[in-house]
């Protein structure tokens, strides 16, 4: 049996949710797009790589920095 989450808990994860989309939305557009593709979509660093005409290893940097960026911003804004 799964209790229905209290509105504090869907506010905080409203806010965080925000914060995510916000912080994806700043990143530069091809780690943007990496990042969704890898992440929303389920690419591998293979398939995006192929898809850009670049190397897996790139690919795999670009999301790298790009997790790095957003868990950052999550950091900041979330903090209590």
């Amino acid at each position: 049996l799964r209790v229905p989450k209290t509105l504090d808990e869907r506010m905080i994860e409203k806010e965080r949710n925000e914060v995510f989309y916000k912080a994806v939305a700043r990143l530069p557009e091809i780690q943007r797009r990496r990042f969704l593709l890898y992440y929303e979509y389920d690419f591998n660093f293979y398939q995006i790589a192929e898809m850009e005409h670049c190397t897996a290893s790139a690919v795999q940097k670009s999301v790298s920095v790009a997790r790095e960026k957003v868990k950052a911003e999550m950091r900041k804004y979330l903090q209590p």
